[in-house]
C-alpha cells in the first residue's frame, strides 16, 4: 500500500476511535473513561475504501494502546485499582482494537456485546500509576472477535493483568445507538 494510503488508513481509524471514545463519557463508569487516552495504534492488512472508509483484508491485524492514571475513584479501599474497575477497562479498550477492524457496513459496527472476559490480575496498581492498556485482535470472524489486553504499568514495565475477551455481533443485533452520530463522523472523514 502507498504510504500516502496508508496514512488516510490510520488518519479514519483513529478518528473513528476517538469518536468511539469520547461517547464512551456518557456510559457505566463515565468519570473514568472520560480519563481514558488514545496511544498507539498500529495496523496491518487494512485497506483504503473509497475516500472515506477502510476495509480489513483476511487476516487483518490491530493493536491499539490507551492510558490511564488510577485515581481514587478507580480503586478498592485498599487504595489499589479495583479488579472490577481493571475488567471494565479491559472490555472498554479491548473493543477498539475490534472496532480498528470494522470497515463499510452493518457488521461490528458497535463492537458487539461480550461473551467472556477473562481477567488474571498479577499486581497492585495503586493510586498514582500510569497504566499502558495494550488490546489486539487475535481473530475476527463474520460473528466472533478473540481479543487480548495486558495492562501494565507505564513507569515499571510491571504486567498489572492479562486478558482474554470474546464478543459476538449478533446477527439482527440492536442498532448502535449514536449511529446517526458515527455516520456523520464518517462522512466527514
Amino acid at each position: 500500500m502507498p504510504s500516502s494510503d496508508q496514512h488516510r488508513v490510520d488518519e479514519i481509524v483513529r478518528k473513528k476511535l476517538e469518536f468511539v471514545l469520547s461517547l464512551a463519557g456518557g456510559s457505566f463508569a463515565g468519570d473514568i473513561a472520560k480519563r481514558i487516552t488514545l496511544g498507539d495504534v498500529h495496523l496491518s492488512g487494512i485497506q483504503l475504501e473509497g475516500s472515506d472508509d477502510t476495509k480489513p483484508d483476511r487476516g487483518a491485524q490491530a493493536v491499539v494502546t490507551c492510558h490511564l492514571t488510577v485515581e481514587k475513584d478507580c480503586c478498592n479501599i485498599r487504595g489499589n485499582a479495583h479488579g472490577g474497575m481493571l475488567a471494565w477497562l479491559v472490555d472498554q479498550c479491548s473493543s477498539l482494537s475490534l472496532l480498528a477492524l470494522s470497515g463499510p457496513g452493518e457488521r461490528w459496527i458497535s463492537s458487539g456485546v461480550s461473551t467472556n472476559l477473562n481477567v488474571n490480575y498479577i499486581s497492585a496498581a495503586p493510586v498514582g500509576t500510569k497504566l499502558a492498556i495494550t488490546t489486539s485482535v487475535l481473530q475476527q470472524g463474520r460473528v466472533t472477535g478473540l481479543l487480548e489486553t495486558r495492562i501494565v504499568n507505564e513507569e515499571t514495565g510491571k504486567l498489572v493483568c492479562f486478558a482474554t475477551h470474546v464478543k459476538q455481533d449478533p446477527v439482527g443485533g440492536a442498532p448502535f445507538p449514536n449511529r446517526e452520530k458515527l455516520e456523520a463522523m464518517r462522512s466527514k472523514l
